[in-house]
């Protein structure tokens, strides 16, 4: 029996073919899109998807420079400092300070390091006499001791800051620890101002006390230096550093002033 008898609507669709085209062209384009769907498309990127940046540096850095800052405490010891404590108020401990170092420097070798490096303290100590006083008041004085050395060091890495991978990549260590030593020069002023007693006849005056100079001093460290982000790290030093030379200008007759000490440091310091 033919088609179109057992089915009367295909009978009456045949005669308009353009109908059917579009009847079938609907049915099909869900199809097809669901098809599309199916995973055969490249998957798009998501904002939660973040590129990282490799972990590593093309190339082993040969320069650094850094900055750190810190504690010191002074050794503080014979003549002019031992002079001021007995008559003055002033106690052991009273001149440390704060410190603060900038240095610049080039890896000799993956184990070897030479830097130049320039630091600086100030300690300032109010006092007054402890034994005198003028009237009912006291006689008081301000005492200030800088220091500044400049010097040069060699650091030596207890194992390799980092490592080189194929012909360009270098993997920097996590955490890398050092011992350093070095010479230099080292800069001082010792000031005192305000009254003061006269030793032969207790008469209070006004003036300004001071000795400056410089001395060869010396200094060894050790430390751990760890990475924080591509060429940057984190480091963190302790350290004791040797300096003596003999007062000038208004401290004539005293011993050598000590200005050695030691101090703790932490900085940041930038390879590339």
């Amino acid at each position: 029996m033919p088609l179109s008898l057992m089915c009367p609507p295909v009978s009456r669709l045949a005669r308009f073919p353009g109908v059917v085209v579009v009847v079938v062209a609907t049915m099909v384009a869900p199809v097809s899109a669901a098809h599309g769907s199916d995973g055969n498309e490249a998957p798009q990127p998501t904002r939660t998807q973040e590129v990282r940046e490799p972990d590593f540096l093309f190339g082993w850095p040969r320069t650094f420079v850094g900055v750190a800052g810190g504690w010191l405490a002074t050794s503080q010891s014979g003549g002019i400092f031992d002079l001021t404590r007995d008559l003055l108020t002033v106690d052991d401990g009273d001149f440390n300070s704060g410190v603060v170092r900038f240095h610049v420097g080039r890896a000799l070798s993956p184990r070897f390091d030479l830097a130049g490096e320039v630091g600086f303290s100030r300690a300032t100590v109010l006092s007054e006499y402890r034994d005198f006083l003028e009237g009912d008041l006291p006689i008081t004085q301000t005492t200030e001791f800088s220091q500044a050395p400049v010097s040069a060091h060699l650091r030596v890495w207890l194992i390799p800051r980092g490592r080189t991978v194929g012909r360009f990549a270098w993997v920097p260590a996590r955490v890398a620890p050092y011992v350093a030593g070095g010479v230099g020069a080292h800069w001082y002023r010792f000031t005192q101002f305000g009254d003061f007693v006269d030793v032969v006849d207790l008469s209070i005056f006004t003036d300004t006390l001071e000795s400056s100079g410089w001395a060869a001093g010396a200094h060894v460290a050790g430390g751990l230096s760890a990475h924080m982000v591509k060429q940057l790290f984190l480091t963190g030093e302790a350290r004791y550093g040797w300096a003596a030379t003999p007062l000038s200008n208004d401290f004539i007759g005293f011993e050598d002033i000590d200005l050695g000490g030691f101090q703790v440091t932490g900085g940041v310091e930038f390879a590339f």
